[in-house]
């Protein structure tokens, strides 16, 4: 697909879509030659936020799917041969934790590590989601934004659901969802056995040690129990609005990869 139609489909969804002349990175390797893809912000321009995309080279193919014009939301398809490429981290970076290998340092301290693009059909859920752009990508291929939402939301939310009351509450890449009683009865004699149980005023990714690309959620209390997570109080996300869980809820984070090929942002 090229630029003129991938823009177009973009604004059936109300999306404002920059096909880029030059890549975003050139790295070095397949650097100029890999698919790239990211949200750019401007809050001082009229359109304050944009999807910009490198098509790479000519052999790629970026195709929009399917479009979801009310939900303002779409599915990209991205397939490539697999590429060697490498990217710069500053010093004061935090090393990637996607499997990249380390393959050297810069006199100045500048790491550089080494990344294979994925040669398999890559599906990727963009949009608008409550207040800001964001880019997802999908376990799976899905044939509606609807079924993109279902994969993300994955099988262990859908059967937490079947025993859970209530209605599942989402910030961004979280579901909180009510426990059962039994699950409710083990965190509160958990914690007040032991306060020291609880983490606070800490991002639900950090308390779980798990991987995750974006900002994160930060909860005013988190507990982990055996790998399950409970968040209370407060949670707050620059980019979405402020929930407030008064009791403990199941917590579960979504499929999408913690740091997709090319995505050079993420929610």
């Amino acid at each position: 697909m090229g630029a003129a139609p991938l823009v177009a489909r973009f604004a059936q969804a109300g999306l404002p879509l920059l096909v880029l002349d030059a890549p975003l990175f050139g790295g070095r390797g397949q650097g100029r030659d890999i698919v790239q893809l990211d949200i750019v912000r401007r809050p001082r321009v009229g359109v304050t936020e944009s999807f910009r995309l490198w098509h790479g080279a000519d052999e790629n193919r970026v195709v929009v799917t399917t479009v979801d014009k009310p939900r303002q939301q779409l599915i990209v398809m991205v397939h490539e041969p697999r590429r060697r490429f490498e990217f710069e981290v500053g010093k004061s970076v935090p090393a990637p934790r996607d499997g990249s290998r380390l393959v050297r340092t810069t006199k100045s301290g500048t790491r550089v590590y080494e990344r294979f693009t994925d040669d398999r059909k890559r599906h990727f859920l963009v949009g608008m989601d409550e207040q800001h752009l964001f880019i997802a990508q999908l376990p799976r291929a899905a044939p509606t934004v609807w079924a993109a939402h279902v994969a993300l939301k994955g099988d262990d939310v859908v059967q937490a659901e079947r025993r859970s009351t209530g209605k599942t509450v989402r910030q961004g890449e979280w579901f909180f969802l009510h426990p059962t009683d039994d699950e409710l009865t083990e965190v509160d004699a958990l914690v007040q056995s032991s306060t020291s149980v609880v983490a606070r005023h800490i991002g639900i990714a950090q308390a779980a040690q798990l991987r995750r690309a974006g900002r994160p959620h930060e909860a005013d209390e988190v507990v982990v129990i055996k790998g399950r997570i409970y968040v209370r109080g407060h949670v707050k996300h620059p980019d979405h609005a402020t929930l407030f869980l008064r009791t403990w809820r199941r917590t579960f984070g979504n499929t999408q990869a913690s740091q997709p090929e090319g995505v050079l942002w993420v929610d």
